[in-house]
């Protein structure tokens, strides 16, 4: 009589092998959506409040020897958000945001590049030497949304009591006897890194009604230092202005505020004309060798 052959062992069944792949592609695929996310500093901070209160999480350090510089770097992240948030906290009222802002100027020695200004029931902000863009650009750089965020951070405590917030766009003159073109792309330039601070700030979702963020192209019409073709005066030209105003405050135009605050915008008798033209945005494209 033949002997039964005894069942292999070994292996576990063929659809556990298939199930497995699946597990592990699935914890790829949400490790890779949580790299791309962007993590919002609001909820982040009540999240670790909430575990803190709970008493069992220690959020100062849990880096081993082999994971060091990757908790180091969470470690100064979750230090820079918390920072910011408290600093943001000294901001009650609208009368606030000017102090707010000219600290955190001193403290990153960003005075070269970031200018704050008082006036009545107003805070203008400048931003030049290209912290926000390159030259020809209008794509936000890394170091510009760094101010943004931090300019926001104080903002969404007091939204309620700002009128206004307006963003200028303003360039530099490449020649004297520009193309049509490439007046049209001067144009359309200005007016674009206008949209583009705007949008950012109106992305942050802190104000409840968007109609309340302005923004204005004015080209190479509007230059703090008169034209002379030299790289140095493009780069105090090229800019982007921040106008907030108080709620029931008199809102000024620009060249009322340039002249409150004692801003000469005039380039003697070539730009005078040139200063009353409206801002306007138009579609063109063109290259030119100085930037923009």
């Amino acid at each position: 009589m033949a002997r039964k052959k005894k069942a292999g062992g070994g292996g576990g069944p063929n659809w556990l092998d298939t199930y497995a792949d699946m597990v592990t592609l699935l914890l790829t695929f949400f490790v890779l959506l949580f790299a791309m996310s962007d993590i919002n500093q609001e909820k982040f901070k009540a999240v670790i409040e909430a575990f803190n209160e709970l008493g069992g999480v220690n959020t100062t350090s849990t880096q081993s020897a082999d994971s060091g510089e990757i908790g180091g770097d969470s470690q100064s992240s979750a230090g820079e958000v918390g920072s910011q948030a408290s600093a943001a906290d000294a901001v009650e009222n609208f009368d606030d945001i000017y102090d707010y802002l000219k600290k955190y100027i001193e403290e990153n020695n960003l005075e070269s590049s970031v200018t704050v200004s008082k006036g009545e029931n107003y805070t203008f902000i400048t931003f030049r030497k290209s912290i926000l863009f390159n030259g020809d650009s209008y794509t936000l750089k890394p170091e510009g949304k760094q101010v943004l965020d931090f300019l926001c951070n104080g903002l969404a405590n007091v939204s309620n009591q700002i009128e206004e917030m307006r963003f200028y766009g303003h360039t530099a003159q490449t020649e004297v006897n520009m193309s049509a073109d490439l007046q049209a792309w001067d144009r359309e330039l200005s007016s674009r890194r206008a949209d583009s601070v705007l949008l950012y700030v109106q992305l942050k979702g802190i104000f409840d009604d968007p109609a309340k963020l302005i923004s204005e192209g004015y080209g190479e019409f509007r230059p703090l230092q008169p034209h002379d073709g030299t790289e140095a005066t493009r780069v105090v030209n090229r800019r982007v202005e921040i106008y907030l105003s108080k709620t029931g405050g008199s809102n000024l135009t620009l060249d009322e505020i340039y002249s409150d605050l004692g801003i000469n915008s005039n380039n003697e008798e070539e730009t005078t004309a040139a200063n009353n033209a409206e801002p306007t945005t138009t579609s063109a494209e063109g290259t030119t060798a100085a930037e923009q």
